[in-house]
């Protein structure tokens, strides 16, 4: 709303003529009329004058009674998210640039215009135009940066302007961006947006990176934390390592491997199935031993064959050990608990430790 149609709201709900009120402020009916009509607006020195008249604060003369704000607020919001069912990118736009005027300064609302000018460039054909839509997303994305307190609007300029960079070939630029965004939970996202501004080998090491550390999360996740039976969880990891893991060059995932295959043994000899146990211990003993050669016997660089990580190479030398003793000694103190005493004496157990 107005001012001039908040003076129009108010003078009638005081039961007052224009003449009337242009005789209480000094001033023409011509000019009372002009400011309802939004031809001309009040001179600054008549808004206290006219809040006193109307017993209204200066805040609500001028349109910025709170509830009124809320009330526009959720109307742009509702409006603005029904455009994402019906597709209309104009409409959308339209919503922005009137948001941007009701409610300046607001970042969120600001952020939303940077993003729909950059997503509706992208399917201008004219080169020169796209050229000038990208540019206008840039300057505004830039705005957010410097100026959003909320972290997650700032992180989402920062994803819009470093599209945009990279899309120019300003990959240098958009790094220096990238930078900017916040350590903590997101920071996996960060790791997403740097690989948008690498090129070649570079880039695709930097994918394998992150994406290795995804997939430790996961096999972590089912190992260690519970989230279902162990019975489905360590046979779903195993499944996994092996399925990626293709050559069987596991690296530091035969201490999972480990850890999964002793699991199924203890699963199996506590259902009675022997030959399973043992045979499931035969593997776990197999991958501690090879996780103490890499980590303890002979520590150094080892490179991945999987060709899903074939461009990363670790170096076991600067690995933390949490324990004094190796993983096979771990292993052989864990095959002595009261669960494996009904084949502890079986000849093929002892083997299994020789």
């Amino acid at each position: 709303m107005t001012i001039g149609e908040k003076i129009k709201q108010l003078r009638k709900k005081n039961d007052m003529t224009q003449e009337k009120l242009a005789d209480f402020l000094c001033v023409s009916y011509q000019a009372v009329s002009k400011w309802e009509c939004g031809l001309s607006s009040p001179d600054l020195s008549l808004i206290v004058p006219l809040a006193k008249l109307f017993n209204v604060t200066a805040d609500e003369l001028l349109g910025m009674d709170k509830d009124e704000q809320s009330a526009l607020r959720k109307e742009l919001e509702d409006a603005y998210n029904d455009t994402y069912k019906t597709g209309d990118m104009e409409k959308r736009i339209e919503i922005d640039e009137r948001a941007i005027k009701e409610f300046p300064g607001d970042m969120e609302w600001l952020n939303r215009y940077a993003w729909d000018i950059w997503c509706a460039a992208t399917g201008i054909k004219d080169d020169n135009g796209f050229k000038a839509e990208r540019e206008r997303a840039i300057k505004l994305f830039d705005t957010v940066i410097e100026n959003a307190e909320d972290t997650k609007i700032k992180c989402m300029a920062i994803t819009g302007i470093v599209q945009c960079l990279c899309s120019k070939g300003c990959r240098e630029e958009a790094r220096k961006y990238v930078e900017l965004y916040p350590d903590g939970p997101m920071m996996s996202n960060k790791k997403e947006l740097l690989a948008s501004c690498l090129e070649g080998e570079e880039k695709l090491k930097h994918k394998q990176e992150y994406t290795l550390e995804y997939f430790q999360d996961v096999i972590t996740a089912l190992v260690w934390n519970g989230i279902a039976d162990v019975k489905y969880t360590a046979d779903t990891a195993i499944r996994l390592m092996e399925a990626v893991f293709t050559d069987g060059n596991y690296l530091y995932f035969h201490f999972e491997m480990a850890h999964s295959c002793f699991k199924k043994a203890e699963l199996a000899v506590s259902s009675g199935d022997l030959e399973n146990a043992k045979s499931n211990l035969i593997k776990s003993i197999y991958h501690a031993r090879e996780y103490d050669r890499i980590v303890y016997i002979s520590p150094g660089k080892y490179s991945f064959t999987t060709p899903i990580f074939d461009k990363i190479t670790i170096d076991t030398r600067n690995f933390a050990h949490t324990t004094m003793g190796r993983l096979l000694d771990d292993i052989k103190n864990m095959s002595t608990r009261r669960c494996f005493d009904a084949i502890k004496n079986d000849e093929d157990f002892k083997a299994i430790f020789e």
